[in-house]
């Protein structure tokens, strides 16, 4: 997949409350952001990264805070 893609596929799974989703295509998208040289990107993305896992792994404390 191309980065824009991958980058669409973030957002809907960002849309969608899928962190599952989100942790596997940051995981390619930064690939992607590395190997064309955008660091600035890939450091975002890899925070996006930890950040969807933490809310897998801590389901009931992310509900809390992002419920309305």
């Amino acid at each position: 997949m191309d980065e824009e893609t991958l980058i669409a596929a973030v957002n809907a799974a960002l849309e969608a409350g899928d962190w599952a989703r989100v942790s596997c295509v940051t995981a390619d998208l930064y690939v992607l952001a590395v190997q064309s040289g955008e660091t600035a990107f890939a450091e975002l993305v890899q925070d996006l990264h930890w950040i969807a896992n933490d809310a897998l792994a801590h389901p009931l404390e992310v509900g809390v805070m992002i419920a309305p």
